[in-house]
Order: C-alpha cells, then sequence, then structure tokens
C-alpha cells in the first residue's frame, strides 16, 4: 500500500501542471540579474567611447530635428569620433552603422530629457548615456534572459530547486559570464542584436513546428531586425533559412508558417535599404562603404567589408588570445558547445533537436567569421564580433547539464569532480566579465599585453569604483569586491541546487571555485606587461569618474537648449 502510494505522488511530481511552474523563481532571477549587471555605471567623459558617440548624436537629432544626419546643431558640437560615413547623397555626416540602435536611443534622449526636468536639473551627457545604455544594452539583455527562461523551463516536469537549476545556472553563466556583460553596460548594440534574433529566431522555429503563421511572422521580424542593429547579424540568416526552406516543403499549416517568417524578415531588412538608399544612395550601400577615417577606409577595403579568407593570426587573436580570445574570457563556451552537439546528435526529431543544429551552425559560422576579419575590433572586452552569437552558448549549458547527469547518474565521484570543473568554469568567466563589465568595458588593447592583468586588477586593488544606481549616477554605495561576491554566490547556488543530495558535491564546487580565484588572481605573475602598461594606467586613473577618494566631482557637458 505504502509502494503504491509513494508512485501515486511521483507520478504527480512529474507532471507539468500550471501549479507546478513556480513563476516566482523566473521572476526572482531576472530581477536579480538587473540589479548585478544594472547596479554599475562605469563611464568617463573624458574618454570618448567611439562606438556610442554617433548613436547619441542621432538619437539627439532624431527627436530634436527629425533627421538621421549627426552634424546639425542637434549634435551639439560634440565630436562625432571616426565611426561616421559621409552620404554621397547630401555630404552630410551619418554613422557607419546601421540605425536600428537610434531606435532606443531617441526615447532615451527623450526619457532623459525628461527625467532631468522632473529633478529640476540639465540634462548632462552622462545622464543621457545612462538612459541610452539601459534600453540600448541592458534591457535587450534582461529581455532576452526572461525569454530563454520561459522557453527552456516550458518542459519542466519536476518542482523544485532542482528543476531549475540547470536553466538558472545557463542563464548565469551567458549574462554574467561572457562578454554580454559588457556589452550590457555599453550601447555597442551587440546585446539588442543579440535579443532581437534569437527572440526571434527561437520563435519562428517554434511557430513553424507547430503551424502557427502569425507567430513566425511576429518572430522573423524580430530577427530579421537584428541586421538594422548589426550587419554582422546576417550571417545567422543562413542556417536560418535552411529550416524555412525545410518548412516550405511541408506543406499545409508549416508552409504558411515558413512563408509568414520570410515575409516578416523582409519587412525590417527592406526599411534599412530604404534608408541606405535615402542615405547612402543605394539600398546595397552602407556606412562601411563611406567611412571618412583613411584607417577605416583602409581596413574595410579588406575583401568583402574588411572580411577575406580565414586566418591563423585573426583565429588566435579572437579565439586563443589571453588578451580578447573567447576562451579567455569565456572558457565556458566549451561546455555550451559540448551541450548543444549532444542535442543536435540526439536520436528524437524534437523542436528542441532543430534549435540545437540551428545555434550550433550560427555559432560555428561566427567562429568562422571571427577568423576571417581583416581588423580586430577596436575598443572591446572579448571577441566583439562574436558576442550576437553568444545566447547559443545558454541552450548548450542547459543540455550539457542534462546529458551529464543523465550519463553519470549514479556514479558520485565523476559528478563530483564533474561539479569542481563547472564551479571553477563559471567562476572565472563571471570573475573576469564582471571586473571588465562593472569596472572598465573600454578596454583598448594598443598599449596592454593582458587587461585582466595590467587594467582591472590595478584598478580594483586601488579601490577604484564606477558610478552607481544605488547612488543615483553619484559616488557608489557598495564597492566592486561586494558585487564580484554577489555574482560568484548567484552563480554558485545554482551549482548547489544542481548538486542536490550528492555527497561531496559542495566541497568539489568549492575547490573548483577557489581554485578559479586563485588563478585570476595569480594573472599579474603570468604575463609579462606591455611597456607602456603603467602609463596607459595612469590615463584611466586620470580620467576615472567619480574621482578618487574625495576628489572635485566631474562635470559633465550639459545638453540644454539645441544651438541655431
Amino acid at each position: 500500500m505504502r509502494d503504491a502510494q509513494d508512485d501515486s505522488d511521483t507520478r504527480r511530481l512529474e507532471t507539468p501542471r500550471a501549479a507546478d511552474r513556480r513563476p516566482w523563481v523566473g521572476v526572482a532571477l531576472i530581477a536579480t540579474l538587473a540589479l548585478l549587471l544594472g547596479y554599475s555605471f562605469p563611464y568617463a567623459e573624458a574618454t570618448r567611447n567611439a562606438n556610442e558617440r554617433p548613436r547619441l548624436i542621432q538619437g539627439m537629432s532624431l527627436v530634436e530635428a527629425g533627421s538621421w544626419a549627426i552634424d546639425g546643431p542637434a549634435a551639439r558640437g560634440l565630436k562625432t569620433g571616426p565611426d561616421v560615413a559621409r552620404s554621397p547623397v547630401d555630404q552630410r555626416l551619418y554613422p557607419n552603422k546601421p540605425p536600428g540602435a537610434t531606435l532606443t536611443t531617441a526615447p532615451a534622449y527623450w526619457l532623459a530629457r525628461a527625467h532631468a526636468r522632473a529633478r529640476g536639473e540639465a540634462l548632462t551627457l552622462r545622464r543621457y548615456t545612462w538612459w541610452a545604455r539601459l534600453l540600448g544594452g541592458l534591457a535587450p539583455t534582461l529581455l532576452l534572459c526572461g525569454f530563454l527562461w520561459r522557453r527552456l523551463t516550458a518542459g519542466a516536469t519536476r518542482r523544485g530547486a532542482r528543476a531549475y537549476a540547470p536553466v538558472a545556472l545557463a542563464l548565469v553563466v551567458y549574462a554574467l559570464g561572457t562578454p554580454a556583460n559588457a556589452y550590457a553596460h555599453l550601447l555597442y548594440g551587440h546585446q539588442l542584436a543579440a535579443c532581437s534574433l534569437w527572440v526571434g529566431l527561437i520563435m519562428a522555429l517554434d511557430a513553424i513546428e507547430e503551424g502557427v503563421a502569425w507567430r513566425a511572422g511576429v518572430g522573423g521580424a524580430l530577427a530579421g531586425s537584428s541586421v538594422a542593429v548589426e550587419y554582422a547579424a546576417a550571417f545567422a540568416g543562413l542556417p536560418i533559412a535552411a529550416v524555412v526552406v525545410a518548412g516550405l516543403l511541408r506543406g499545409g499549416a508549416t508552409r504558411r508558417a515558413a512563408v509568414a517568417a520570410s515575409v516578416g524578415a523582409l519587412a525590417p531588412v527592406c526599411a534599412l535599404g530604404w534608408y541606405q538608399a535615402q542615405v547612402f544612395g543605394s539600398a546595397l550601400a552602407t556606412g562601411y562603404h563611406h567611412v571618412i577615417d583613411p584607417r577605416f577606409v583602409e581596413l574595410h577595403g579588406r575583401g568583402f567589408l574588411g572580411l577575406g579568407a580565414p586566418t591563423w593570426r585573426a583565429f588566435s587573436t579572437h579565439i586563443l588570445s589571453p588578451a580578447s580570445g573567447i576562451l579567455w574570457w569565456a572558457p565556458v563556451v566549451v561546455v555550451g558547445v559540448a551541450g548543444l552537439i549532444a542535442r543536435a546528435r540526439a536520436s528524437s526529431g524534437d523542436s528542441s533537436r532543430t534549435l540545437a543544429r540551428v545555434a550550433l551552425a550560427i555559432f560555428a559560422l561566427y567562429v568562422l567569421l571571427a577568423a576571417s576579419l581583416g581588423f580586430d575590433g577596436g575598443w572591446r572586452v572579448g571577441p566583439r564580433y562574436m558576442v550576437v552569437a553568444l545566447p547559443a552558448i545558454a541552450l548548450g549549458w542547459v543540455w550539457a547539464l542534462e546529458a551529464a547527469r543523465a550519463r553519470w547518474a549514479g556514479r558520485a565521484a565523476i559528478l563530483g569532480a564533474l561539479d569542481g570543473v563547472i564551479a571553477a568554469l563559471v567562476t572565472w568567466s563571471i570573475a573576469l566579465n564582471t571586473l571588465a563589465g562593472n569596472l572598465w568595458p573600454h578596454i583598448d588593447l594598443t598599449n596592454v599585453h593582458q587587461p585582466v592583468s595590467e587594467v582591472l586588477l590595478p584598478l580594483w586593488h586601488r579601490g577604484h569604483v564606477p558610478y552607481s544606481l544605488m547612488g543615483a549616477l553619484g559616488r557608489p554605495s557598495w564597492t566592486l569586491p561586494t558585487l564580484a561576491l554577489l555574482t560568484g554566490a548567484v552563480a554558485l547556488t545554482s551549482l548547489v541546487a544542481a548538486a542536490l543530495a550528492r555527497r561531496w558535491a559542495g566541497l568539489s564546487i568549492v575547490a573548483g571555485a577557489l581554485a578559479a580565484l586563485a588563478l585570476v588572481r595569480a594573472t599579474p605573475q603570468l604575463f609579462e606587461p606591455h611597456p607602456r602598461a603603467d602609463a596607459n594606467l595612469r590615463y584611466l586613473e586620470r580620467v576615472w569618474e567619480p574621482p578618487l577618494r574625495g576628489g572635485a566631482e566631474a562635470r559633465s557637458r550639459r545638453l540644454t537648449a539645441t544651438p541655431r
């Protein structure tokens, strides 16, 4: 009788019910990520970020003058920097990048202006930049994580922490332990493109599988809009197109959904073509074809907009290098790729296998893209042009953890060792990306051999901390070490939840985490510094905001009335 009751309880726990979904778990996770990513505001006005400045100016110009050009009165005399192009149509200056990110900077400017008026203050460049980064970097990252949480927990069949731990850990790994951390703090467009691409891609794939045309159309439009934010997002369309073509061949509702996805994807691409025709004279002419900086002219003139045949130098720079390689900044990608491969090879032909194959193909394409670049990428944390593909790693982590648990079930020693390795990878990745994202994401490798040992750790050790949300963009009330400990605690808590009831798992996790932290601390002893490293560090300290130890408050440029 007791056994029958136990079987009944087990079946009850494994039946997916609305009551078992526990939506507060996802809300709590996203709120925690919002705090950890949004708490700090690394900003130094004297260090002009060439990627952000043209987008900020274009947002002001669009609101105040109804113009996409950035050299009119609405620019308020701000220097545009090198990331600009001259139109052959009207001879005015425009950003050399697609205009999609401006659709977040324009409302950011309006909100920043309203915020300043409500406080009875003049609008400053610092406050406007904060709002622009919030809408263009942080918000898309959180929206993407929320969408992935909902999608990846849709098939959960158990209640409790163990059912959600793999997904929670995967999102923590992605948001905090990859360069997505740094770009969530910046207005580079990478996170906005990643959000629209992956939300749209997954929506479209699911809708095609289910034969729901309207959802496929919305998903296609979102995925297509990523190209209007970042031209390189177009490469993701190759594996997506293969799935769409397969849907077209199946007929019925599936074919209608595939057609809707195609039409939806073409709409924003056509809008981008219209913008380019109006500004640069042809739908196929990009800002990169009309850059005015001589060095950019030379770089983008190689091959196809700077892309050529793969080279070992480019592969080493973007994949292997301790300065900018993805395997240095986020070795967690190895586990993610393994998970994608495991799910892509699964015998069952469900929608997750299709998604895994598409995600794996996209990630592989961007590795090839990085290895084919004729330039390094300017100021960056890790390989900038791979950031749009990094959400694939979150998917892969979920499937990697599931595959590992299934394969080694009952083998406590192997699982314990695996937990230690995972803890080391997660802790290392979160430590490096937290330092960069919250302290100094504007890494210029011109005079730096190793940014962790030559820039990030010295700034941390000397007590430099950025502006903070708690201080209303003033002096922080917490310290960066506290923030780093919080991020580590989130990741390790997820690991512990995944390792519940396994003997020695906790000890293995702590040992792996401590080993990774010790290795981070030892990086200054592992690399020979650049001859100009000290001079570079002195410059960063000179422009640092807020000033260290009671210095005079840094003034920010006022953006009050448009000059006439």
